[in-house]
């Protein structure tokens, strides 16, 4: 393999550190490099692999996840399997929106007084009407 690259070089190629690699091997995300003079070699299929790994994670595969992808689980059967977290998180996302959005417009001097802070948890989400002093 003529055009094989180089640890680092496939780690910039990726936009990785070289451990993130190392640790993709470790787990059988990449399969075992051949070695020249015990330095490891990667061809254009690895890169693949890692791009792959990439967009699985930006759309909220675990490692895990990706790795019964990688083992012919079906995409379709994993994705609907996300999909209610992935909307459990956006509907918390929007609750902190809301509440950061009335905590901007607060005057309160402390936290003792506003009610932005009333309730079971420090920073209640789901039900936040504004801001008013106690």
């Amino acid at each position: 393999m003529q055009d094989a690259l180089l640890i680092g070089e496939l780690a910039q190629r990726a936009g990785l550190a070289t451990s993130a690699i190392r640790y993709y091997e470790s787990i059988g995300l990449l399969p075992e490099p051949y070695r020249v003079s015990g330095q490891r070699r990667y061809g254009d299929d690895t890169l693949k692999r890692l791009e792959f790994i990439a967009a699985a994670q930006h759309a909220g595969f675990t490692l895990r996840e990706i790795s019964e992808l990688s083992d012919g689980f079906n995409v379709r059967d994993l994705a609907q399997r996300k999909l209610p977290e992935a909307k459990a998180e956006l509907k918390q996302a929007r609750d902190r929106k809301r509440w950061l959005d009335a905590a901007s417009d607060c005057d309160c001097g402390s936290p003792d007084e506003c009610t932005l802070f009333d309730g079971d948890s420090a920073l209640q989400l789901v039900r936040v009407d504004g801001c008013r002093k106690a």
